[in-house]
């Protein structure tokens, strides 16, 4: 796909960029929707670099054109070269960082370098993510990573960051033309197939950080990784949260729900019924529940003949594996519920990457820092997923 559009022309690259923009994306696949949004920036970028170019060439013929007596179109001594710049440019993050933290007013001066990067991001039409000051690609990814170490659902989902709503269409049945045995030189069936769409809108999410005006005089090296780490961790909890609510909500709970034999306990048949209720079979299966409920009640467990069938796992990210399937902690569950699916299922995509403001309050003396972001999940087969339920009594 690069390689397409590398060899185009900016009048190519304007007509594709508004022929994906009267696209009817309801039409497309959850693939085709990604791949059209990876056009839609790559194609972003290369305009922004050929209208760059062509700019710089069109300066030099003016400087010839007058007569500047600069006749290869050189920058005259003591002039620096214009640069361009992307969010990923060392000199935008740390003059980033430097204006988060209130700049030179708390010890955090600008270079001349940082402060055109600064001005030439926050300038630029050709990369947005919905704030004058963008949170670079990579450190919005390091949140991302962080949040997904944290929490197990949101790194074993179907995650998108296509920072577009995304709807999908999803495959419910075959009215007619399904595969079938037919007679010698004839025809089957048409197919009719039936679909509907789900539409991921999004849901705010934020998480705001209070600094004093003292901390704002913190060094940069510690500040980004606090930041990080501050909005991760709240953002991450949320998020995750909401991602497993999606799953409680709309899961087959008529038909995929259980509860123990006994209680307080949970027996090698009540597992096996549970996994017994699982369609729609996409990746491996995992467990989730509560810390306090996989130690309680699952790493004990025994099979009909006694034998320990949970065995201990020391993986990151999981307890162990059950029956053949990881076990993971995750405090979004409900107390003494195990779920039990097809993560690959449910499907996760951000509207709204990470964004980071700050603002000041004058009479607190601190600086707020927001993070923000606008994500919404979906899981997408109802039957991949079971609960069971521990009876308490």
């Amino acid at each position: 796909m690069k390689e397409k559009i590398n060899a185009m022309t900016l009048t190519q690259l304007e007509a594709r960029a508004r022929e994906i923009d009267g696209m009817e994306l309801s039409t497309l696949s959850t693939e085709d929707l990604v791949a059209i949004d990876e056009e839609r920036q790559y194609i972003r970028v290369r305009m922004a670099e050929m209208r760059l170019a062509a700019a710089r060439v069109q300066e030099q013929r003016s400087r010839v054109a007058a007569g500047a007596g600069n006749p290869l179109g050189k920058a005259p001594a003591g002039e620096p070269e214009k640069k361009s710049y992307t969010s990923e440019s060392a000199e935008y993050r740390s003059g980033f960082l430097k204006t988060l933290l209130g700049g030179a007013d708390f010890g955090h001066p600008l270079t001349a370098e940082e402060r055109n990067a600064v001005a030439y991001v926050a300038t630029t039409t050709d990369e947005t993510y919905g704030a004058k000051l963008l949170v670079s690609k990579s450190m919005a990814n390091e949140i991302w990573t962080r949040m997904e170490e944290e929490h197990a659902i949101l790194g074993d989902i179907t995650m998108y960051r296509t920072n577009t709503i995304l709807e999908i269409a999803i495959h419910t049945g075959i009215a007619q033309g399904d595969a079938d045995a037919v007679d010698e030189n004839e025809a089957n069936d048409d197919e009719i197939n039936n679909f509907i769409t789900v539409s991921l809108n999004g849901q705010d999410f934020s998480k705001h950080v209070d600094i004093s005006y003292a901390m704002a005089r913190m060094a940069i090296d510690a500040f980004e990784p606090f930041l990080v780490n501050e909005i991760a961790e709240r953002l991450g909890a949320k998020i995750a949260a909401y991602t497993f609510g999606k799953i409680a909500s709309g899961y087959d709970s008529t038909n995929n729900a259980i509860s123990t034999a006994a209680a307080k306990a949970v027996a090698y048949k009540d597992v096996a019924s549970l996994m017994a209720l699982l369609k729609n079979a996409k990746g491996q299966a995992v467990f989730y529940a509560r810390r306090n409920t996989i130690y309680n009640y699952l790493v004990g467990m025994v099979d009909t003949t006694g034998r320990p069938i949970f065995q201990p796992n020391a993986q990151a990210g999981q307890e162990g594996t059950l029956i053949g399937c990881p076990v993971k902690v995750e405090d979004a569950v409900g107390a003494n519920e195990i779920y039990v699916g097809y993560p690959k299922n449910v499907v996760g995509n951000t509207i709204q990457d990470i964004m980071i403001e700050s603002d000041r309050d004058i009479k607190k003396h601190v600086i707020t820092h927001s993070g923000y972001t606008r994500y919404d999940a979906k899981l997408i087969q109802p039957a991949s997923f079971a609960k069971l339920t521990v009876k308490q009594s």
